[in-house]
């Protein structure tokens, strides 16, 4: 066995304690391919123990990495023979004269991070991300923040500041807006105008085409055009 190779027999072992049961770690002494793995920890995951050999990727590998300069293979996805999907992350161990010895292969099997993943997908899930009440836990929000945590999440929404927004759009957003009661909130057609480079008379344009009896009731007295005129965009 390589010097180089022998040195790390016992990181396996510390490595697979800091990576946890799901991450298989894999020692190889390319010297001998027929019986290469010299350490292994949590090998149930691919079935594997010491003295089992390359696996044919790990010789393709191997002659891919002896006719280039590279020290390690990223992220890769890899499955074991029941079909578990495995990330796996190889690193060529190279001696003074760059020549391999050994590989260092971290296994990450990842099906319990997969059902994780998709337990969390529907458990976040929401018909929509805007909406008017956003309160920190153990605090109250004051209407300034609940106006611009809502303008937030609708140029998050939309993926564009509001001022940059086409007719459509902007008619878009007051549509949302308005189906999570933001208008309801004191000045709220106020800082939708300032953040969209809009005038209030424009908000309460589109106010009266997003909004029908059944759904809000009549809609807000507007301003007195003699003092304030503005233009549509």
């Amino acid at each position: 066995m390589h010097p180089l190779v022998r040195a790390l027999v016992p990181v396996v072992k510390g490595l697979s304690l800091a990576l946890g049961p799901d991450c298989e770690v894999v020692l190889h002494d390319v010297s001998d391919p027929e019986h290469s793995i010299v350490a292994i920890e949590n090998g149930s995951i691919s079935g594997r123990k010491v003295g089992d050999p390359l696996t044919d990727y790990g010789l393709f590998s191997l002659k891919a990495a002896l006719s280039s300069d590279i020290d390690y293979l990223p992220n890769f996805l890899a499955r074991t023979r029941e079909g578990r999907r495995m990330r796996c992350n190889t690193l060529f161990l190279r001696d003074e004269h760059r020549a391999i010895v050994g590989y260092l292969c971290l296994n990450y099997d990842m099906t319990r991070a997969e059902i994780a993943k998709g337990l969390l997908e529907t458990l976040t899930a929401i018909a929509s991300p805007v909406y008017s009440e956003h309160f920190a836990e153990g605090t109250a929000a004051s209407g300034t923040d609940l106006l611009q945590r809502n303008l937030g999440l609708i140029r998050d929404l939309l993926g564009k500041p509001l001022h940059l927004l086409k007719r459509a759009e902007r008619l878009e957003a007051v549509r949302h807006l308005e189906e999570k009661g933001f208008f309801l909130l004191k000045g709220a057609v106020e800082a939708f105008a300032q953040e969209a480079g809009v005038s209030v008379f424009t908000v309460y344009r589109y106010l009266r085409e997003t909004r029908t009896d059944s759904q809000a009731g009549p809609v807000e007295k507007l301003p007195n055009p003699n003092e304030r005129q503005a233009k549509e965009p």
